[in-house]
């Protein structure tokens, strides 16, 4: 099993926020800068991985944190992967994303670079919100690795739900959704919400919290547990891993 487990920590957050798992700015900056990303970025995105994902010989197994959480059920609801992953994920129109969640987003530092408005979070934020309950030794790495700036319409149009609209009743792959107790970011309460409106699906559809954990529970103290239990639900649902 730690054979397995162990590059399940190396992909982290690959689609933690899916500008970091874009190839540079012919991927994600056009994307978003385009005119049909004013209206609705985080649905360009999805298009922009769907071809990527057509590309690939076999269907993917899909794992995403945060935004790219979402953007996992979104490939699913359209057909695309053969199961999903979606950890500590943002919700889709029709499943709130919670006040704090919210305040969070609209509080944020703006940055306008080359035309486009970012968010940026600070350390204080970062320690306070995305890395609880690490101190802030350990996390400090992880600020300069993780946090960038983020397109301030993708964030804001996905918290109000535009593109990210879900059937919940198409055919799809398995869906495994994962929460953490103590995330200041996404709140379990969210997930948990958004596991009832996905287990309306016939497919697989499956809940796991983590409590204790934080936002960043695949990266924390403790993440060897957190990986052995994705693993085996893909054992479970594919039968191979």
């Amino acid at each position: 099993m730690g054979k397995v487990r162990a590059p399940l920590q190396g992909l982290r957050l690959r689609l933690q926020c899916p500008i970091a798992a874009t190839p540079g700015r012919a991927g994600w900056y056009q994307i978003l800068h385009g005119k049909d990303a004013r209206f609705s970025p985080l649905k360009c995105l999805v298009d922009f991985y769907a071809i990527q994902i057509a590309g690939f010989s076999t269907p993917p197994i899909l794992i995403g944190h945060a935004m790219g959480g979402l953007i996992v059920q979104l490939l699913l609801d359209r057909g695309l992967g053969l199961a999903g992953v979606a950890i500590a994920s943002r919700p889709p129109q029709r499943v709130s994303p919670g006040f704090r969640s919210l305040l969070q987003i609209l509080t944020a530092s703006v940055e306008r670079r080359q035309g486009m408005r970012f968010l940026r979070m600070t350390p204080a934020q970062f320690f306070c919100r995305v890395a609880y309950p690490g101190s802030r030794p350990s996390a400090a790495p992880l600020y300069e690795q993780l946090v960038g700036r983020v397109p301030q319409t993708l964030m804001i149009t996905a918290a109000l739900g535009v593109g990210g609209r879900l059937l919940f009743t198409q055919e799809r792959g398995p869906l495994l959704l994962i929460s953490a107790g103590d995330d200041r970011v996404v709140a379990s309460s969210v997930v948990l919400a958004n596991y009832f409106y996905q287990r309306r699906s016939l497919a697989p559809t499956d809940y796991i919290a983590f409590p204790g954990y934080g936002h960043l529970l695949i990266t924390q103290s403790g993440w060897e547990r957190v990986a052995d239990r994705i693993i085996e639900w893909l054992q479970q649902q594919l039968g191979w891993f």
